[in-house]
């Protein structure tokens, strides 16, 4: 293909460029594609480098070199290639596809949705890219679009086993219990030990015995103590149960484990910030905002360290943009108009008034259901243990 490819842009630039570049560029571009089936990356970057230096505009070459960084780890200059790449002819989906599995790679998962949501429009049965937009749609906890787009996958791919993990663990957190104890139940004699008393806190957390949550999550972090969001998992599961610092140990092992773990930067940062640490916060907290910019709790957290910096002009700024995301938010709403009237922008903290007395009276209004609840998991559900499985030791699935 990119032999092919390569005739037609020598024809069509043969015109405006020296012959004697465009063979030179032909001849590198051919050595760097032989480097790479060799397995030679830094040899095949090279040659890919060497002919785009002859002729800049070569989207084989472009595609080929972000390809290579991305073998290497090297995701932003893979990230700069792709893009270059799509400059040129923004129609090439493998390529897009290539640059949105760059994002999800650095855990630009947001970047990673915009990519590989237009890849999944333009080509439906492309399940790779379509797996992986339910996967960043999990991560930006878009439960019901995640559920969507896995549900999609697994139907076409049931020998998917990490499409339907995930599927699964979606149902829980999206309630519906059913669906994903079923699902999972498919999937436990595919899971390694850890992994499994993983998704058996997520499970028990579902059915809010956190109690028995805390206890699978504990398992799960002992036997392997870098499993990813384990830490936070058990950190929530923590908070729910009033063991605050248990929590904040939790959510800093995540942190230290895996920096671009949104709650786990989020809650803690939280978490700190009310312990009267905003230096200690805000890095935390800056980075939760950068990982999802419309987060309305990132939104939020930020405004009130902010605030209480006296950053008040900066802190409306946050509270305005938490509120467009989450209307019904009325915490957000407080603390805005409280810096309205500090602006003494009268009218607007008026308005907003009139919004937080409706929100007061529709919370009022869903107490007795609200009670009704707490009546009804007063006595926690019991707990969900593993079904019987034979042992086995499969390969981790991610």
């Amino acid at each position: 293909m990119f032999a092919h490819f390569a005739l037609l842009l020598t024809l069509v630039l043969a015109p405006f460029q020296d012959r004697e570049t465009v063979r030179q560029s032909e001849a590198q571009f051919a050595r760097g594609v032989e480097l790479q089936q060799k397995g030679d990356f830094n040899g095949a970057r090279q040659a890919y480098e060497a002919a785009l230096k002859l002729i800049p505009r070569r989207l084989d070459a472009l595609s080929n070199l972000g390809v290579i960084y991305a073998r290497l780890g090297q995701y932003d200059e893979a990230i700069k290639n792709y893009s270059a790449a799509l400059a040129i002819d923004p129609a090439e989906h493998g390529i897009r596809l290539n640059l949105g599995i760059a994002y999800f790679q650095k855990q630009q998962i947001e970047d990673a949705r915009k990519e590989l949501a237009q890849v999944a429009a333009a080509q439906p049965t492309n399940w790779q890219a379509r797996h992986i937009l339910g996967t960043c749609l999990f991560q930006l906890d878009k439960m019901a679009d995640a559920i969507r787009e896995l549900e999609a996958v697994y139907s076409a791919q049931p020998d998917n086993i990490a499409a339907a993990y995930i599927l699964g663990t979606a149902y829980l957190q999206n309630e519906q219990i059913d669906q994903g104890r079923s699902l999972i139940d498919k999937v436990f004699k595919y899971l390694p030990e850890a992994e499994g008393h993983l998704i058996l806190g997520t499970l028990n957390a579902a059915i809010r015995n956190h109690a028995a949550a805390v206890d699978e999550l504990k398992l799960a972090a002992k036997l392997d103590p870098k499993l990813p969001t384990v830490h936070t998992q058990l950190g929530v599961s923590y908070l729910i149960t009033g063991n605050r610092d248990l929590a904040i140990r939790e959510f800093r092992l995540e942190v230290e484990n895996n920096p671009r773990d949104f709650t786990a930067n989020l809650r803690l940062g939280w978490l700190l910030r009310e312990d009267g640490l905003p230096d200690e916060a805000e890095p935390l907290l800056k980075r939760a905002l950068e990982l999802r910019p419309n987060d309305a709790a990132a939104l939020f957290q930020n405004a009130q360290l902010l605030q209480s910096r006296g950053q008040t002009a900066e802190s409306v700024k946050l509270l305005e943009r938490a509120v467009e995301v989450n209307k019904d938010f009325r915490q957000a709403y407080v603390l805005l108009a409280r810096l309205y009237l500090k602006q003494k922008r009268t009218a607007d903290a008026d308005r907003l008034r009139a919004i937080i007395d409706r929100l007061n009276e529709e919370e009022q209004k869903r107490q007795p259901t609200a009670e009704a609840e707490k009546q009804k998991f007063q006595e926690p559900p019991k707990a969900i243990k593993r079904p019987d499985l034979p042992t086995t030791k499969p390969p981790r699935l991610f």
